[in-house]
């Protein structure tokens, strides 16, 4: 485990009272973690467009007139 993130993969900083920055950490876990939550994402945007398609949802027809 990472001593600077503890195993988070984020590394957090305090700006001022009650305001964090935070900010990615460059350790194996942090990579690890990014490529996990990348194929979840490539999951969810697959199963999206294809709920989209089966409803006919379309980009055109959600465009505010």
């Amino acid at each position: 485990m990472c001593v600077k993130c503890d195993g988070t993969g984020r590394l957090y900083t305090r700006v001022m009272n009650g305001a964090w920055l935070v900010s990615s950490c460059d350790c194996e876990y942090a990579e690890k973690t990014r490529r996990e939550h990348e194929r979840e994402m490539q999951a969810f945007r697959k199963r999206l467009a294809e709920v989209c398609e089966r409803l006919g949802i379309t980009a055109e027809s959600l465009e505010v007139r």
